[in-house]
């Protein structure tokens, strides 16, 4: 049986001015995801104006997604650690989980059974969003790495390590 370790960033909090900094961040990249994977948004059209809490349960402060008409990117606001708003849905997961999920590289139904992903509220927001999201064939590395110009290959092979590198410390002993 493997046992989970706290995260040290559960606690950990934001420096002051992070947090509009960091929500600033969040939402430069749902625009960016948004223009290069716009059939995300068409195919979450009719959920305009739902709000999805994300919780990653190994990170402080959890997100609210708000999707919005298209064209419109979804709206990411911060939230601190105890702000737990109204919700339509609510997904929770680790942050790699959530973060493989938006890519599609993992199995949001077999996470489901096993308890890794929980589920709560208007589960047709969560189909809609999983399913529009499992077809986006989104890669975060690539979409970022992309805005580099001229330097997005080195800056992909960079970031890919660096994740490679997280993974091999999280795993368990």
């Amino acid at each position: 049986m493997m046992i989970a370790r706290p995260s040290p960033w559960r606690t950990m909090p934001l420096p002051p001015g992070a947090g509009p900094i960091a929500e600033i961040l969040l939402n430069r990249l749902s625009q960016l995801l948004a223009r290069r994977h716009g059939t995300v948004l068409d195919r979450l059209a009719e959920f305009a104006g739902t709000r999805c809490l994300i919780v990653a349960q190994d990170m402080p402060y959890p997100l609210l997604l708000t999707l919005q008409t298209p064209p419109a990117a979804p709206r990411v606001t911060l939230l601190s650690p105890r702000d737990q708003r109204n919700a339509d849905a609510v997904i929770r997961a680790d942050i790699l989980t959530l973060l493989r999920l938006l890519q599609g590289k993992l199995d949001g139904d077999a996470l489901f059974f096993s308890r890794d992903l929980i589920v709560e509220g208007d589960m047709n927001v969560v189909v809609a969003l999983r399913n529009a999201v499992d077809e986006a064939g989104i890669d975060l590395i690539a979409d970022i790495a992309a805005q580099f110009g001229p330097l997005a290959a080195p800056a992909e092979r960079i970031a890919r390590r660096a994740i490679g590198l997280v993974r091999t410390i999280r795993r368990p002993a």
